[in-house]
């Protein structure tokens, strides 16, 4: 997670802990480890585990969804840094809904690269005990810079060679005097460069039959959680200020909330318009002006609503 700032988890049961908690902790009873990293194992023996932006696969239906961040390769070091109920992956059962929310260590393919991986891809003997991924804990996590690993390799050890013995030097022959000392030089050492911004363009228009038109009645708006209707709410949650289709921010992050769409419910007559877009999918986005908050990547240009390769909130 890179440079971020706040959120609150929206999933499906409303971003608390699940009805199934009391299953969950007869399976965490049997995690006995408090600290140390995990190894994963992927849980349908491919050798591979995907890393995701939200905890949990695209909901059917979504025209955008929660993206893989990174693949990590079994074997691959862990930290778990909290759990969180989700969506289920096909082909388990649908009260099978746990995710954790781990940081790859050294040695996976992008170290510190921090996201969600299902919870069977990390067997219960190399599970650890960690808290529920709340609010405050989520934030802490993403004001922490991102972590960085280096391999250490060990310098090999010279091997010592026995003093060779010289006879002493005749008293007549002048001492050589000693070599002038120059000093190495030393590089400097090597500079990371800063990733690059992600800036993405408001599109606030709506279906209107085959075509669009902006939705100069329903200006798009930030809102301080990724839930539909903020202004509505009481009290309402909107951040101050409209926004209009050309607008540029810069995406932080990327979290699973409401689900939006820019087409009429219940009305099939846009079924067919190509810019019609559903998805559950929000970025946390920062205007120019310092205002920081959610938006649904629906009012967006299509081209940012693909996750942008952007970190989870």
């Amino acid at each position: 997670m890179a440079a971020l700032v706040g959120y609150l988890i929206a999933t499906s049961n409303g971003g608390g802990k699940s009805a199934g908690d009391a299953e969950a902790a007869g399976a965490s009873s049997k995690v006995t480890r408090s600290s140390g990293d995990s190894v994963i194992r992927s849980h349908d023996g491919s050798g591979a585990v995907n890393l995701r932006a939200c905890p949990g696969p695209p909901a059917a239906g979504e025209t955008y969804g929660c993206g893989i961040v990174d693949t990590l390769p079994d074997g691959a070091l862990v930290k778990m840094e909290c759990w969180i109920d989700g969506r289920p992956v096909p082909g388990r059962a649908p009260t099978d809904t746990r995710w954790f929310l781990v940081t790859p260590g050294a040695g996976a393919p992008h170290p510190g690269r921090r996201g969600f991986v299902f919870s069977a891809e990390i067997p219960v003997e190399e599970q650890v005990r960690t808290p529920w991924c709340s609010n405050d804990l989520i934030n802490k996590l993403i004001a922490e810079p991102e972590p960085t690993f280096s391999a250490t390799t060990a310098e090999p050890t010279p091997t010592t060679q026995p003093p060779t013995t010289r006879p002493p030097a005749p008293t007549t022959t002048p001492p050589t005097p000693a070599p002038t000392t120059v000093p190495p030089i030393v590089d400097p050492p090597p500079t990371t460069a800063a990733p690059a911004a992600v800036t993405v363009t408001v599109d606030n228009r709506v279906t209107d039959g085959a075509n669009m038109r902006e939705d100069t009645a329903h200006p798009a708006y930030l809102s301080t959680q990724p839930v539909k209707r903020c202004k509505a709410q009481n009290p309402a949650c909107n951040v101050p200020g409209d926004l209009a289709s050309g607008d540029r921010l810069t995406a932080l992050c990327q979290v699973i909330g409401d689900e939006i769409t820019n087409g009429w419910d219940g009305d099939d007559r846009d079924d067919h318009n190509p810019g019609l877009a559903t998805s559950s999918l929000w970025y946390k986005l920062r205007a120019d002006d310092g205002r920081t908050g959610y938006l649904s990547v629906v009012w967006l240009a299509s081209g940012d609503r693909d996750g942008r390769g952007l970190p989870s909130c």
